[in-house]
């Protein structure tokens, strides 16, 4: 999916690129070996993994810190879904693109629709934790209309509706944790989801529609 929108997105020909709420760098790292360039990394925290190619910023997706014009791409990765205003941050996007320049959307989940066989409650709890922390769970079906209204022409698509089933015991186990951290579940009911996730690990199934895409700014 990320390759995809890399060629929508002509990102070989951008000369300057900034991922917003970058994490750990890993996206970064990827675009600047794709690039052979630089790419800027801008997150609340720094972080101190090093990654070949990637400058790490400290910085507020709402409040760039780029003159008007100084980016040709500015991505974006499982990040709006937590922005408290993402229209405000792809405004600021659009403020420091170049003519020309595009916004990469490169997965936004649609929490509200996701599924999953059987149900075990995991999904409406981490949907809660992106509520409460003043994002928005339903971000992936509104981020074609978040760009337009940030004056951003979109080219927003969405993932098939495939199933992924989950079998990493460890993702299991380090979802729950962070439900019980956010205090989103008590530790009986992390106890309790846990238990239901590890067993139906293997043959248990979700459908969460992605979109992605970009938006240019003309």
């Amino acid at each position: 999916m990320r390759a995809g929108v890399y060629r929508m997105a002509k990102l070989s020909l951008r000369r300057r690129i900034l991922d917003v709420g970058a994490g750990d760098g890993i996206v970064a790292e990827e675009m600047a070996a794709r690039t052979g360039r630089r790419v800027f990394a801008l997150d609340v925290e720094t972080g101190t993994t090093r990654r070949e190619g990637v400058h790490r910023i400290c910085g507020d997706a709402h409040a760039l810190p780029f003159a008007a014009g100084a980016v040709g791409t500015v991505a974006y990765h499982f990040v709006l879904l937590w922005l408290r205003d993402p229209v405000l941050a792809l405004r600021e996007a659009a403020r420091v693109l170049t003519p020309g320049g595009v916004v990469m959307i490169l997965a936004e989940p649609d929490m509200t629709r996701r599924l999953e066989e059987p149900e075990t409650g995991l999904g409406p709890c981490l949907a809660k934790v992106v509520e409460r922390a003043g994002g928005h769970p339903d971000a992936g079906g509104r981020v074609a209309a978040w760009l337009d209204a940030a004056g951003l022409r979109p080219a927003i698509r969405e993932t098939r509706k495939d199933w992924t089933t989950i079998d990493d015991a460890r993702e299991i186990e380090w979802e729950v944790a962070f439900l019980e951290k956010t205090g989103i579940l008590s530790s009986e009911g992390a106890r309790d989801l846990k238990a239901r996730e590890l067993a139906a690990s293997g043959h248990r199934k979700v459908l969460l529609p992605l979109a992605y895409g970009v938006g240019v700014k003309d």
